[in-house]
């Protein structure tokens, strides 16, 4: 029923500490139902991800919270899911197109990345005596870790988003 006849464009901005795309879209239908559609479908998918979402006017925000529970094997599970807060916005430009913009927080996973970073680098320094050779395989594997973090966290964002058009 809802189908998407063109991209107009497409852009994407990544800093340190957050990820954002935007997407302009041609559509069949009033934009108007489909901002509607777009919207349940979009907080359907965010619940299924464990995430409490909010509407407030065009805007979903949604924050994963992280539950501290008894079985300590869930717990690290539960520390790992670095997607955790962002928004979504869709626009409507016209009557047959609308713009969606998505932005994901990444301090989660800089902190995570620099924990790990430092974890190697003193496992490193213990198991050989150059200070600088640990350095180098802990920001090494810092950078290795989240980089590895922001390419899954983008698909997934990206997923989200797509699969609800």
């Amino acid at each position: 029923m809802e189908r998407i006849l063109s991209h107009y464009k497409k852009r994407k901005y990544m800093s340190l500490l957050k990820y954002s795309n935007t997407e302009e879209k041609t559509i069949r239908v009033n934009s108007d139902l489909f901002i509607d559609s777009f919207k349940k479908k979009i907080q359907g998918k965010l619940r299924l991800f464990e995430a409490q979402s909010e509407i407030q006017n065009d805007t979903i925000k949604f924050k994963r919270i992280v539950r501290n529970t008894t079985h300590s094997g869930q717990n690290k599970i539960e520390a790992m899911k670095i997607l955790r807060e962002g928004l979504i916005r869709i626009e409507k430009i016209d009557s047959k197109r609308i713009r969606i913009f998505w932005e994901v927080q990444l301090d989660s996973l800089l902190f995570l990345s620099i924990l790990i970073g430092f974890v190697i680098g003193l496992i490193v320094g213990f198991a050989s005596s150059m200070i600088l050779i640990s350095m180098v395989i802990g920001l090494g594997s810092s950078t290795i870790v989240y980089f590895i973090g922001c390419s899954f966290i983008k698909s997934e964002i990206d997923e989200i988003v797509a699969t609800s058009i």
